[in-house]
């Protein structure tokens, strides 16, 4: 038995923090960097610092883009923060403009878009001034 001053670590609680020590290592990775990195469910706020374009085809060929992490301040507000990501964009049918707010997770090893702030009358709306469903016709024959 290991001796910590105050303390006595018997087997029990050794094998206890072993295991803690390996659940952790599987979520997270750890020691070796050939193996990649594992994150838990997570969902954040981002800005994107360049185009985010529709992907060429979904499991093959999706586009990427920058973007920077968002959080929240003492006063409620959002900073846009220093620390970015690179974002991968699995839709064909959306591409979002830079500047724009996202909702990322990382899903499947990768930090994907879930939501996104788009313009008022755009193409992704999903229903058109009918209710009907479907897609609006361009600005431009408005």
């Amino acid at each position: 038995m290991a001796e910590v001053p105050g303390y006595l670590i018997g087997p029990k609680l050794l094998a206890q923090i072993q295991s803690a020590v390996r659940h952790y290592v599987s979520l997270y990775g750890g020691g070796d960097s050939a193996r990649p990195r594992q994150q838990g469910q997570e969902r954040r706020w981002a800005v994107l610092g360049e185009d985010l374009l529709a992907a060429v085809d979904s499991l093959t060929d999706p586009s990427t883009a920058q973007a920077n992490f968002v959080a929240r301040k003492a006063n409620g507000d959002l900073e846009i923060l220093a620390e970015s990501v690179t974002l991968v964009n699995r839709f064909e049918e959306i591409s979002v403009d830079a500047g724009r707010l996202v909702g990322v997770e990382w899903m499947a090893g990768e930090w994907t878009i879930y939501k996104a702030d788009c313009p008022a009358m755009s193409g992704s709306m999903a229903s058109g001034p009918g209710g009907s469903g479907g897609s609006l016709p361009p600005a431009e024959s408005f």
